[in-house]
């Protein structure tokens, strides 16, 4: 049975990946907070990881290689994702991730807006922010770097742009990128392939609720989102696990604002419609690109756990 690591281990999806592949795969899920990871989880799968930041991090993750024998690490954090890429020459064990190249420039909202559109592809205007009155407000602003949609705002007139910079904490206008406002569906895709970027798979998920994190959803084979991460990954060949999260407008036209270089927590149900990364990765896309022949849907509750201490 392959042995697989998951990286930030109490994020929300983890608990529906260890109860889908138990019995598949031994897994265990890693975080610097162990607590943190949910308690159906058996305590000998829970394992400590020091923060991204510290330099004991990647040594500590290929000491865990080593010593469970591991054929995969699956990183789930922004922060882990370069330092691990920048690694993976050097590791006894691959990583569930795209090349530092793509992860560095994907990490980088101002970055990947530009590589996409001098792709050919369409996107949405993205411009540093001391140039955001160069856009039609309504506008959206948000850090150049970060996740959880963190310090993401729409902003509806000029005059707010010096309060939200005076209140984002960075400290340059460089840190933050000032992006056109798209009206319509959002949807979060994964798209999976293997280690020679041959495509393996895409799962749009059609996003119903969102506060952070996708609360609500169900996929959605949308032709004209398969068609764009076709050509999308046709162009970038990227290697491993990805999410695009776009919008598609009424007139069916694909702007994606922001791609993740990493598995996002509607991964479960990616691997819920039947797919399994793991195995295209390691042994290769074989067949047809996999898309879901059915929907599946996702709803996020709240569970409280009790214990006597």
């Amino acid at each position: 049975m392959r042995k697989i690591l998951f990286t930030g281990g109490g994020g929300a999806g983890n608990e529906a990946i260890n109860r889908h592949w138990h019995g598949r795969y031994e897994m265990y899920f890693g975080d610097a907070d162990p607590t943190a990871i949910a308690t159906s989880i058996p305590a000998d799968r829970r394992v400590r990881l020091p923060f991204a930041r510290d330099p004991a991090f990647v040594p500590e993750i290929l000491r865990l290689a080593r010593e469970h024998a591991l054929d995969l690490v699956v990183p789930g954090v922004d922060e882990e994702l370069l330092p691990l890429a920048r690694a993976a020459g050097d590791s006894p064990v691959p990583f569930l991730l795209p090349s530092a190249g793509f992860v560095e420039s994907m990490l980088d909202k101002y970055r990947a807006e530009q590589l996409i559109a001098e792709a050919g592809l369409s996107a949405p205007r993205t411009v540093l922010f001391d140039r955001a009155e160069e856009l039609t407000f309504p506008i959206i602003a948000k850090p150049r770097s970060g996740r959880g949609s963190r310090g993401v705002r729409q902003l509806t007139d000029p005059s707010q742009l010096a309060p939200y910079f005076a209140l984002s904490g960075v400290p340059a206008s460089d840190d933050l990128v000032a992006q056109d406002y798209v009206e319509g569906q959002e949807y979060t895709v994964f798209v999976a392939a293997d280690r020679t970027g041959k495509l393996a798979a895409v799962v749009p998920v059609k996003v119903l609720i969102k506060r952070g994190i996708t609360i609500r959803a169900e996929t959605d084979a949308t032709p004209e989102i398969l068609d764009y991460v076709e050509r999308f990954q046709g162009h970038f060949r990227a290697s491993g696990v990805y999410n695009i999260q776009l919008m598609l407008t009424d007139d069916r036209k694909i702007y994606p604002f922001e791609v993740n270089p990493r598995v996002s927590t509607t991964f479960c149900l990616a691997v819920s419609t039947g797919f399994d990364p793991i195995a295209a990765f390691l042994d290769g896309a074989k067949g047809d690109v996999f898309v879901p022949d059915r929907h599946y849907s996702l709803q996020r509750s709240w569970s409280n756990e009790i214990t006597p201490l």
